[in-house]
């Protein structure tokens, strides 16, 4: 029974011994936080120390889906996690198929640019310039002919080279 006594006294002293802090300013304006009262002369208001209680949780919205504040602020569920991971991973696939796919356009490009530049050079060569007809034989190209087809060669190569 003592023992019960006891701890109660106990208890009862140590909630006393939460000291109260005093906010004092004094006639020079400066402001000075104490544990005891304020000297005379000086403005004094005491301070609570008591912790505030936590905010109630927010109601749910009739629509089921979570609140974006409130699951920002919380941490992460393993589900959340994945989920991001996986829309990571699905984003950098994409931007590696696109890189994939810069990459192959650029060397069609260098190509095309490296055959138009050649065909030019066989044109502008002074050669007999021959073609194929619908029946495989070959014939020559006269004069018009090779100043049309450079003419197309010259325009491929401003297309393909720029």
């Amino acid at each position: 029974m003592h023992r019960i006594l006891v701890l109660g006294a106990l208890c009862g002293i140590a909630a006393g011994a939460q000291a109260q802090v005093y906010k004092c300013v004094d006639a020079s304006g400066n402001t000075t936080y104490l544990q005891s009262p304020c000297p005379t002369g000086a403005k004094s208001s005491a301070i609570s120390r008591t912790v505030p209680p936590a905010p109630a949780a927010a109601p749910a919205t009739g629509s089921g889906a979570p609140d974006k504040a409130a699951k920002a602020s919380g941490p992460k569920t393993a589900a959340e996690m994945e989920l991001d991971y996986r829309k990571r991973k699905q984003e950098e696939e994409k931007q590696r198929e696109k890189e994939q796919q810069k990459l192959a356009d650029s060397k069609a490009t260098e190509e095309n640019c490296r055959n138009s530049k050649a065909q030019l050079a066989s044109l502008e060569s002074g050669m007999r310039q021959m073609r194929f007809n619908a029946q495989g034989q070959p014939e020559a190209l006269d004069e018009a002919q090779v100043e049309q087809a450079k003419a197309n060669a010259r325009r491929l190569v401003d297309q393909w080279c720029r």
